[in-house]
This record gives C-alpha cells, structure tokens and sequence, in this order.
C-alpha cells in the first residue's frame, strides 16, 4: 500500500544536503522510510545540516472504509517518528488515484467522478479518528487538497471543510495545486478561509502550460512533466499578496516550498530550483 521506489541518485543524505545548500531551514519527511526512520539517527542527520523536522505528507484513501485499521496505523506510525523528531503537524491528504489524475486541472470532468453522500462521511469519519490519533502524539492535522486525488477542486476543498470544525481538522493551503484544480482567486480564498490555514505549501503554476495540460487532458504525472508548475516567482501567482492576505489571517507558521519536479519535464535540477525558490523568497522578505 505504501511502496514507493526512491531515485537511486538522489539518496536521502543527497536530499538532505541540497536543502542545505540551497539555503532553507527545514524539510518534511517525505515519504515514509527514505528519510531514516530510527529517531536519534533522523535527527543526527538533520542537525549535521542545521535542518529542523516541520511536518510530514500522509496520503491515504480516505474513503476506503476496509482500510480503516491500515491507515491508522501508517498514521501512527509517521506520528510517533515526526513527534520524536521535534515536528507539531501532520499534513494529511486523500490518496492519488488513476481515475482523478486522468481529470486532474479540469474540474467539470472531476465533478463527475467526485465521491458520493456516504463516502464522504465515511472519509470526514476518517479524518476524525486520525486527528485524535495524532493528538496523542501532541500533532495538529491540516489537511493538504491535492490534485488527481478526490478532495482537489475549490467546490471539494470547501465541503471537506463544512463537515470537520475548525478545531478538529486545519488546512494546508497548497497554492499550485489550489491554481492548476480550478482556483481562479486564491486571494480571495484566503479572505473566506485564511482562518482555517494551518500550514502552508508555495508552488508556482506556468498557467500557459497548465492549459497546454488541460487540452490535451493529460494525467497529473504528465502535466507535472510538461511543466505546468514553474520555478517560485516565474509563475502567475502574486505570492506578495497572497502572503499578506495569509498574514492578516493570523498565519504564523512555516512557509514550505514544495516543487514538484519530474523527470523528463524540462526542469531545473532539484537544487537550482530550490535555490531559485529561496532567492525569490528572500525578495519577499522571508
């Protein structure tokens, strides 16, 4: 359920490294087991480069009832490593699925393939028993809406949010993904829900690639590879604004960089993109 084949030319300690040296000053987990999963040894790691432990990503497919005790588990799992580590969040989200990232960015195809009354509260349940999970290892959830999984569109992100209370579950506000899924104003979002946001992702969208993407209805993997996500700052969102918005919202926490970068997309390196996301970054005063 949660394997994963990690580039063999980019080992956790390369990773690791690169953040470093392009110049941040933390990092989320990852997936589980690329990172060490030994406590003592993943904070050694982190200290040998000055990095702090801020979160972690958890997919899993919400409405999915037969995977109940599963799920938890992995939860857990991830809860008890990130809390020994030092971290005081988990970013949760719906797993990625075939049948949404083939409608990924379109969100009248999406709409169609969106979950029905039951599965809903079956993952609105979910979410509940993961955040009282988490709370015993002292983590807040925010949750991270997604392309090409089934909480992604403007219109999902807000029923989610109508069916947990602001005190259960919070929002990982990923601003590429809010873009490329149908979110024509995330400024605006951020006025109706800058409350709710407790952790935040900057990603930039090249939106001329992003409609190259929706016309020839490729899947999210795919789009990600005709580069519909651009270096932070080359893109089409006002990041100084939207950063003001979320700061008159009472936002305190970390401002993560996460940049999707595939192979075979055309794309920097990982660290000259990183590196352009942090001198960008540093023009905004952060």
């Amino acid at each position: 359920m949660e394997s994963c084949e990690f580039p063999p030319e980019y080992p956790y300690t390369r990773v690791l490294d690169e953040i470093s040296k392009a110049g941040f000053s933390g990092t989320e987990l990852g997936p589980y087991a690329f990172y060490p999963t030994d406590p003592a040894r993943l904070r050694s790691e982190l200290q040998q480069r000055g990095l702090i432990l801020c979160s972690a990503f958890v997919d899993i497919p919400l409405a999915d009832g037969d995977a109940f005790t599963e799920v938890l588990d992995q939860v857990s799992r991830t809860a008890e490593l990130i809390s020994s580590a030092g971290a005081r969040i988990l970013v949760l989200s719906d797993r990625l699925v075939p049948e949404r990232s083939r409608t990924a960015g379109r969100p009248q195809e999406a709409k169609a393939l969106s979950w029905s009354d039951s599965e809903w509260n079956v993952a609105a349940e979910t979410i509940r028993q993961v955040v009282l999970r988490c709370r015993r290892y002292g983590l807040e959830v925010a949750f991270h809406h997604h392309a090409g999984t089934h909480v992604e569109t403007p219109q999902e992100i807000e029923r989610l949010l109508s069916l947990l209370q602001p005190d259960e579950l919070g929002l990982c506000f990923d601003t590429g993904h809010f873009v490329f899924c149908g979110g024509d104003d995330p400024d605006a979002f951020v006025r109706k829900h800058g409350a709710r946001i407790r952790w935040l992702h900057l990603k930039d969208v090249d939106t001329a690639r992003a409609r190259e993407a929706r016309q020839q209805k490729l899947d999210f993997h795919a789009a990600v590879r005709h580069g519909i996500f651009a270096p932070l700052g080359h893109g089409t969102i006002d990041f100084g604004r939207l950063l003001t918005r979320v700061r008159e919202a009472g936002y305190k926490g970390w401002v993560v960089v996460e940049q999707d970068v595939l192979p075979g997309s055309g794309a920097e390196t990982p660290l000259s993109n990183a590196t352009t996301a942090r001198e960008f970054l540093r023009t905004l005063g952060l």
